[in-house]
């Protein structure tokens, strides 16, 4: 064992997202351990186009390297390679697998941590065409875990049902906010607004049926616009679904950096979550923290998280989609009472709880190793 404990992370994660939540929550982890003396992380790079690990150390993070290495397909290649070097000089404590292929595991003879996100694969197999790919990946990598981190309490639940047999390797530890330095944001935004962010292409996100549901609000406040941070362009499905809707010229889409997804946090009326499942729902966060009013789905996770903070709606329901969203916009004290308990609520998910639950799970487990 080295002097500090040292975790090796995957890097397979940030050769699948650019940006997305699971390599934003491992980024959290390695910059949170850098900047403690106690334990050290590594993470194998030679070469990612992850927006959050930009500045991290990669072996050709260079002209040669972004030439050579620009398609996904090379790039995970060579990332994988690289860690499996790593795992065979087997100079760490612990291994944190970021996703599910198992590549690691005929070299790895350290203990192995897994985090799972969501069960949404295994719960809506028809909405992936590579579901069974990722569930049997999932099953090997699961089964062969040391430890597993779950997101959420729901997310515990579901993932027992699944996998009823590795409850006693299984901890909870939920989502926080790090503290974020940044330039403020100063761009020209609508006067009033509506905002969703993130994906909107996966099914279970319940895009286009939210926005069927919110076509008569947009009808009825001819001042009112939708705002759409990330996720990419509109595709030719939705274009056409806006225009039929008439609201072609009412909802934008905007290719965010983390200021200005903040500022467009502060300044819309509400932020709306509609998934018909999530793991966790960090999103709602990032609304409480920049003072936003929360829609959300009544369903999964999204109660555990959201508590009493949230307004909340049946996700299969126009009706109740539209009551709840037009409540809130008619009603300001209401608003402003969901908004006030958003920041007590935030109080319940912060950073420092996750990265210290975390580095306690990671210390028991080599407490148990080697003694």
């Amino acid at each position: 064992m080295s002097k500090h404990p040292k975790i090796l992370y995957d890097p397979q994660i940030f050769d699948i997202q650019n940006y997305g939540g699971i390599s934003r929550y491992f980024t959290n982890l390695i910059m949170g351990i850098d900047a403690r003396p106690d334990f050290e992380a590594s993470l194998p790079l030679v070469y990612s186009q992850n927006y959050y690990i930009r500045r991290f150390s990669q072996l050709m993070n260079n002209k040669i390297g972004r030439k050579w290495l620009k398609s996904v397909k090379t790039r995970s290649s060579i990332n994988k390679y690289y860690t499996k070097l790593q795992i065979r000089k087997s100079n760490f404590d612990i291994f944190h697998a970021s996703y599910f292929e198992p590549y690691f595991l005929e070299d790895l003879t350290k203990p192995l941590v897994i985090t799972i996100h969501d069960m949404i694969y295994e719960n809506y197999p028809y909405l992936f065409s590579d579901s069974e790919e990722i569930i049997q990946q999932k099953r090997s990598v699961i089964e062969n875990a040391d430890l597993i981190i779950a997101i959420s309490e729901y997310t515990k639940q579901q993932l027992l049902i699944h996998y009823p047999y590795v409850e006693n390797k299984i901890s909870v530890i939920y989502h926080g906010l790090p503290p974020k330095k940044f330039k403020p944001s100063n761009e020209v935004l609508p006067k009033q607004f509506l905002l969703y962010v993130g994906d909107r292409t996966a099914g279970y996100k319940n895009f286009i049926f939210m926005i069927k549901a919110c076509a008569p609000i947009l009808s009825q406040n001819p001042a009112l616009q939708f705002i759409c941070s990330g996720g990419g362009d509109f595709n030719a499905e939705e274009l056409a679904c806006f225009d039929e809707l008439g609201i072609s010229n009412r909802i934008t889409q905007i290719s965010a950096t983390d200021a200005l997804i903040d500022q467009l946090y502060k300044e819309a009326l509400l932020f709306i979550y509609p998934s018909l499942e999530e793991g966790f729902g960090l999103p709602m966060l990032e609304a409480f923290k920049n003072g936003c009013a929360v829609a959300c789905s009544n369903t999964s996770c999204l109660p555990e998280v959201g508590g009493e903070a949230a307004a909340y709606f049946a996700p299969d329901d126009p009706d109740s989609i539209q009551t709840t969203i037009a409540g809130l916009i008619e009603n300001p004290i209401a608003k402003n009472h969901h908004i006030k308990l958003g920041y007590e609520q935030l109080k319940k998910f912060t950073f420092e709880n996750c990265l210290n639950q975390t580095l306690a799970c990671y210390q028991s487990l080599i407490h148990c190793r080697y003694e």
